[in-house]
């Protein structure tokens, strides 16, 4: 039953007309706690911004007569979102989730030790959403969190011999249809994370 620090950052970016992000997309680290998220948002007169970013680990291969496996992350979290428009459509959201590659091992050996590895699938934990606002017409919304305590987990049935990678990751989304404004800033600070096939 590990505690470790996730070693592998992604990340991935993908604006639309006025949107953008302002903060360092990339995931960091500062010891032993890993951060993801970053701030995002869009403007009229019409803008989507959409950002993955994750840390992952490679979990290695299922042991014999194991039958599942659980990730668990947790820590503080800085959330800051609002949208407001005078007469559109603003959305901004944020969510932190668990997500598990498998892959199968065949031979010849590759990888020493695991085998060649082919994708077989990918499961994701239910979202803990962090923000998640929307107006029409005329509104606004707002929401201001420091050190909020959050926590994202997956238990999931394994096959023993199949290899796994896990990711601790976000997803933040913020768009824009006509006057108004969407932001999303989130950091999600956690340390290192449980995972154990059982």
């Amino acid at each position: 039953m590990p505690f470790v620090v996730p070693k592998i950052p992604t990340f991935s970016l993908f604006t639309d007309l006025a949107a953008a992000a302002f903060r360092n997309v990339t995931p960091v680290q500062f010891g032993s706690t890993s951060r993801i998220g970053s701030s995002i948002y869009a403007t009229a007169p019409g803008g989507t911004v959409t950002l993955f970013s994750a840390w992952g680990f490679m979990a290695g291969k299922a042991p014999p007569g194991t039958s599942s496996l659980a990730v668990a992350a947790s820590g503080l979290s800085m959330i800051y979102g609002n949208c407001y428009t005078p007469g559109g459509y603003a959305r901004a959201y944020a969510d932190i989730f668990v997500v598990v590659e498998e892959f199968e091992t065949l031979e010849p050996v590759h990888h020493p030790g695991l085998g060649h590895l082919v994708f077989k699938r990918r499961v994701s934990s239910n979202p803990t959403i962090l923000i998640n606002q929307e107006t029409t017409v005329i509104g606004y919304q707002i929401v201001a969190l420091d050190d909020h305590s959050d926590a994202t987990v997956l238990v999931m049935p394994i096959t023993p011999g199949n290899v796994y990678r896990w990711w601790i990751a976000s997803y933040q989304y913020c768009q824009v249809g006509g006057p108004g404004w969407a932001g999303s800033n989130i950091s999600f600070d956690f340390g290192p994370v449980f995972f154990a096939f059982t």
